[in-house]
């Protein structure tokens, strides 16, 4: 017994480590600052600190989303404040983006594998919704002043459903959070997977996936971390 009830509690702290680390987000910082120094040449998961001292209040400061960023085929400009553009957030865990959507404009389904993501409806009305593993649909309408949720690592959207512009303020607790837009993975992939599979995946025609990535493929659409769709 006493053999069984060690055993027990060895697997529950391990299940709990797991835990931990599987759903954290980005690690604590271990110092007040550490201002990224992009000229480094050591290679670390997010960037080395510049050295002490050496840092300006212009690194905790950002205009990256003071105004709509460059347009994309689906109707929307994405601007973003993340650690490629703004040193100080370098091991804070944070990072915003502002998404601004022309009529009928789309956020496309899309994954941030490293954050969760909350919107801020500044102007306008959309439908949010996101799909849970088990296939649950969960979207809403939501408008101006609205705040909505979405789970990290979940398929997830934003369209603009009202009768003019929208825009939204979103912040991620992630300094990188990441993003897969699932269209662009799969019919735009560098080099491209195999167009059977994704014939058989979609249950389609390769024919078709060929007509899709020709849509794709050629537009300015950038899934790089500057200019992601968010």
């Amino acid at each position: 017994m006493a053999n069984y009830m060690i055993f027990f509690k060895v697997a529950i702290t391990i299940l709990t480590i797991t835990y931990n680390r599987v759903f954290a987000s980005d690690p604590d910082p271990l110092r007040d600052v550490c201002v990224a120094d992009y000229n480094s040449s050591i290679t670390v998961n997010g960037f080395p600190c510049k050295r002490n001292f050496t840092f300006t209040p212009e690194d905790f400061a950002s205009m990256e989303i003071a105004q709509p960023g460059e347009p994309n085929i689906f109707g929307t400009r994405v601007a973003v404040a993340n650690v490629f553009n703004m040193p100080g957030l370098n091991t804070q865990g944070v990072s915003m983006t502002r998404i601004d959507f022309e009529r009928d404009g789309l956020n496309p389904p899309h994954t941030h594998p490293r954050a969760t993501e909350i919107i801020f409806v500044k102007e306008g009305t959309l439908v949010a919704g996101f799909i849970t593993t088990d296939n649950v649909f969960v979207n809403k309408l939501i408008t101006k002043g609205e705040v909505f949720v979405f789970p990290r690592g979940l398929i997830h959207f934003q369209f603009n459903v009202g009768e003019g512009n929208a825009t939204i303020i979103v912040a991620f607790n992630s300094q990188n959070p990441g993003v897969q837009v699932i269209a662009l993975s799969m019919f735009a992939s560098r080099p491209q997977i195999p167009e059977e599979v994704v014939a058989r995946a979609f249950q389609t025609s390769v024919e078709e996936v060929r007509a899709i990535r020709a849509r794709l493929v050629p537009t300015n659409v950038t899934m790089e971390h500057n200019h992601a769709i968010m």
